[in-house]
């Protein structure tokens, strides 16, 4: 005899087997989703000759003074890439945190993605923030509260940057590393110290994505004018909690 009920003809059981059904098909694809993720990830530090750890070996946000490893809870780092690249320390990997949101009924977890790129600089660097403008950057500008602005007009009113010393950020920020910034789309770098984050957020970018992310760090470094270099600049120490 068929069951039917006031819940479009199935029975509360089968409803509840059917959403088992369904959330462990969800779990199923994430897992195979996920496995063919590191597998991609390790293939490329195949190609480069780094070391791959699905896990993070370094205890990343712990280690370095970005903001981003400060935010929300849940913090991990994974897939990560790690050794010489032309002579260069590279460290790429995925990240992720959770924030709470809402409240009662309504409270609920979002988890954030990114895709992310530690670089060794040169010279140890001021605090540097260089981010996709917003809307609500252009309505700060409005009531005075301005960014950095640039010669080129198209990397300005694409990226906001702030930095505490002016003439850092411009030294930094000369008119082959606009050229370049401007060939990654949607990139944010923080920089502080002697570390250079660059990273996506949203989607997770394919290998192919962070093999691109790679080159165009490496090329960033190579932009710093040799003369900060021969200086060693050193940070004032006014700088420290902008």
């Amino acid at each position: 005899m068929a069951v039917a009920s006031s819940t479009g003809g199935f029975s509360p059981a089968i409803l509840i087997v059917l959403f088992a059904a369904v959330v462990i098909a969800v779990i199923v694809i994430g897992a195979i989703q996920a496995a063919k993720r590191r597998q991609a990830w390790q293939a490329l530090a195949q190609r480069y000759g780094c070391s791959f750890s699905a896990a993070d070996p370094f205890a990343i946000d712990e280690c370095h003074p970005q903001s981003l490893f400060d935010k929300g809870d849940r913090r991990k780092a994974y897939n990560v890439l790690s050794g010489k690249i032309e002579n260069q320390d590279v460290m790429a990997f995925d990240y992720q945190y959770t924030e709470r949101h809402g409240t009662g009924k309504n409270r609920h977890d979002t988890t954030y993605h990114f895709t992310c790129l530690l670089l060794a600089p040169p010279i140890p660097f001021q605090r540097l923030w260089i981010r996709p403008e917003s809307f609500l950057d252009r309505v700060g500008e409005f009531f005075g509260l301005d960014d950095i602005d640039f010669e080129s007009d198209e990397f300005s009113r694409r990226f906001f940057v702030k930095c505490p010393d002016k003439k850092f950020a411009y030294d930094i920020l000369h008119a082959r590393t606009m050229e370049l910034l401007l060939e990654c789309g949607k990139i944010f770098i923080e920089a502080q110290d002697d570390s250079i984050l660059f990273y996506y957020s949203g989607s997770l970018r394919v290998p192919e994505d962070v093999a691109m992310l790679i080159q165009r760090g490496l090329r960033f470094l190579e932009l710093i004018p040799s003369y900060l270099i021969e200086q060693k600049w050193e940070r004032p120490d006014a700088t420290r909690n902008v």
